[in-house]
């Protein structure tokens, strides 16, 4: 088995998903894993595809001139040497909200690199002047009451609104 990842973006339209996945279907390959959202009118697509044939990156990004021509799209495409998958017992969701300002992000981040918490997802979203973040977040101990204690400080620092739960993790 090979696994490639896949990055591609250009302007926001219908018709990128279903191009770029049909492409992938034709070829073969198997999406893994993958993240697609509109980001200021471009829309970006990140993937992990797999594929049990040899294959290679050029080929895939061959595969996928036509569909990339259509709708404009920057491609980059890359071999995994090997693909894991993590093992985290314990996912917290973060919600941040509050007005727009330089340092939200890395105020928020660096806390929990801080507290030992790995980041697997993040989106932002600005709202007029309101600033949204979500955060998924990963740690093999259980670290919510202290994460809860270093939140309530980093509120008062930043000015903002923070919640969080912990998630069951599914992964198995």
């Amino acid at each position: 088995m090979k696994f490639f990842i896949l990055s591609l973006f250009g302007k926001d339209r219908p018709g990128i998903v279903a191009g770029v996945s049909k492409a992938l279907f034709e070829l073969g390959l198997n999406l893994e894993d993958s993240s697609m959202t509109r980001l200021n009118g471009e829309f970006t697509i990140m993937l992990v595809v797999s594929s049990k044939e040899p294959i290679s990156a050029e080929e895939i990004l061959k595969a996928l001139e036509e569909v990339g021509q259509r709708y404009e799209l920057f491609m980059v495409c890359r071999e995994l040497e090997e693909v894991v998958y993590p093992k985290a017992r314990h996912v917290y969701r973060l919600v941040v909200f509050g007005s727009d300002k330089p340092g939200i992000v890395y105020g928020v981040s660096s806390k929990l690199a801080e507290l030992g918490l790995n980041i697997s997802d993040l989106r932002t979203e600005k709202r007029g002047d309101l600033y949204v973040m979500l955060i998924e977040a990963e740690s093999d101990a259980d670290m919510e009451e202290e994460l809860r204690r270093e939140l309530e400080r980093l509120k008062e620092e930043l000015g903002v609104e923070v919640s969080v739960e912990e998630e069951e993790d599914i992964r198995l």
